[in-house]
C-alpha cells in the first residue's frame, strides 16, 4: 500500500490529511476542566477524557478508508496503464531496433560490395598503371643508353682533341719559355755586366774622393795600405766607417776613416736600384 501512496502524490496527501482530522477530533473531544473535592480544591489525580462519539469516529474511519481504497484502485489502474504502455513502447522500441538493424546491415553489405569493386577496379587500374609505367621506364632506360653511348664517344672525341691540342700547347709554351729564359739570361747578363761597370765606376769615383780629401800623416810611411767597410745611406751621406783590415799604423788607420768622413756625401750612380750594391761598401785604399 505504501508503495502505491508514493507513486500517487495526491493519494498520499489525501490519506495524511484524513489521519491529521481524525486527531483533530480526539484533541477536542477531551475534558480538559479541573474537578475539585468538597474542600474547592483540585482533585490530585490525573484529568480523564471526555468520551467522544464512537459512531462518528467510525463513520469517518470508513469515509476514508474507502476513499483511501478508491485512490489505491486507481493508482493501481494508472501504474497498469503505464505499465501497458510502457511495454508497447518496448516492444516498438525493440522492433525499430530490429528494423534499423536490418537496414544498416543491409547499407554495410552494399557498402562491402561496393568496396569490393572498388578494389577490383583500383587493382586492375593500378596494374595497367604499373605496366605503362615499366614500358615508359624501358623506353628511358633504352634511351638513356644510346644517349649516354653517344655522349661517351663525344667526350672520347672531344678528350682525344683537347689532348692534342694542350699537347701542342705545352710544346709551344715551353718553345716559348726556352726562348725567353734564353733571352732573359742574355739580358740579366748584359744588365749586370752595364751594372758591374757603373759600381766599379762609382767605386773608382769614391776612392778617388777619398784619395783627395786624405791627409798624410807625418808619421805615415810609404807602401801603406788598409780595407775600409763604409756604410752609406741614400744621398751618399756615411753611416759609419772603420777599417776592417789595418794596416799596422794606427795613425794611418785613423786618417783613412777621417778622410772618407770628410768626402761625404760620396758619388752614387742615379740608378737607385743599384743603391744595395753601395749600401755596405769595401774598397781597399792604397794612397798612390
Amino acid at each position: 500500500m505504501w508503495e502505491i501512496l508514493t507513486k500517487d502524490p495526491k493519494a498520499l496527501a489525501l490519506a495524511i490529511a484524513a489521519h491529521l482530522a481524525l486527531l483533530g477530533i480526539l484533541i477536542f473531544s477531551l475534558d480538559w476542566t479541573p474537578k475539585l473535592d468538597v474542600g474547592g480544591k483540585p482533585r490530585p489525580e490525573a484529568i480523564k477524557a471526555v468520551a467522544v462519539d464512537d459512531t462518528k469516529i467510525k463513520a469517518e474511519m470508513e469515509r476514508l478508508d474507502t476513499a483511501e481504497k478508491q485512490k489505491e484502485e486507481e493508482a493501481v489502474e494508472r501504474l497498469k496503464k503505464i505499465e501497458e504502455q510502457t511495454r508497447q513502447a518496448e516492444a516498438a522500441r525493440k522492433k525499430e531496433q530490429q528494423r534499423l538493424a536490418e537496414i544498416k546491415k543491409q547499407e554495410a553489405e552494399k557498402k562491402r560490395q561496393a568496396e569490393v569493386k572498388r578494389k577490383k577496379e583500383t587493382q586492375a587500374k593500378r596494374l595497367a598503371e604499373e605496366k605503362k609505367k615499366k614500358e615508359l621506364e624501358q623506353k628511358k632506360r633504352e634511351e638513356e643508353k644510346r644517349k649516354a653511348e653517344a655522349e661517351k664517344k663525344r667526350k672520347a672525341a672531344e678528350a682525344k682533341r683537347k689532348a692534342e691540342e694542350e699537347k701542342k700547347r705545352i710544346a709551344a709554351e715551353k718553345a716559348l719559355q726556352d726562348q725567353l729564359a734564353a733571352e732573359r739570361v742574355a739580358l740579366d747578363a748584359a744588365r749586370e755586366q752595364a751594372n758591374q761597370s757603373v759600381v766599379a765606376e762609382y767605386t773608382s769615383a769614391i776612392k778617388q774622393k777619398v784619395q783627395r780629401s786624405w791627409i798624410k800623416p807625418s808619421s805615415a810611411g810609404s807602401g801603406l795600405s788598409c780595407d775600409v767597410q763604409v756604410i752609406l745611406i741614400p744621398g751618399g751621406d756615411v753611416a759609419s766607417v772603420r777599417v776592417i783590415r789595418s794596416s799596422g799604423d794606427a795613425v794611418f788607420d785613423r786618417s783613412v776613416e777621417q778622410a772618407v768622413r770628410r768626402a761625404a756625401p760620396l758619388p752614387l750612380p742615379p740608378d737607385t736600384a743599384l743603391f744595395d750594391r753601395f749600401r755596405d761598401l769595401q774598397f781597399r785604399f792604397n794612397p798612390t
